[in-house]
């Protein structure tokens, strides 16, 4: 299993260069580190579709703007989790691409 940056980076550079949002998912190998991870992740404002100590985080990068994280503070957080030795995997959910909100409260 990679480390969670290099899963990032591996990412980001599949994605076209107009992406605006994306969501993903982010697994940890121990459920067991939920809560030390979770705190590492607030910044990224995630949020679980299940039990919040299942080790499953969803969470949503924006590269310019809307709702979502910079990808450069994703990166530094994933950094982070690499650093205290947490692993797992990252999945690519979806994406949205050339985003232009105009009167609204940005996409959905």
């Amino acid at each position: 299993m990679s480390a969670f940056t290099e899963q990032w980076d591996a990412m980001i550079a599949a994605q076209p260069p107009d992406w605006s949002t994306l969501l993903f998912e982010l697994r940890l190998r121990d459920p067991y580190q939920s809560e030390e991870a979770a705190l590492v992740l607030a910044p990224l404002n995630p949020w679980h579709e299940e039990n919040w100590r299942s080790g499953v985080f969803h969470m949503r990068a924006a590269r310019v703007q809307g709702y979502g994280t910079s990808p450069q503070l994703c990166r530094k957080r994933l950094s982070t989790l690499d650093q205290v030795g947490i692993a797992g995997t990252l999945r690519f959910e979806r994406r949205l691409s050339d985003v232009r909100p105009v009167a609204t409260q940005g996409a959905l």
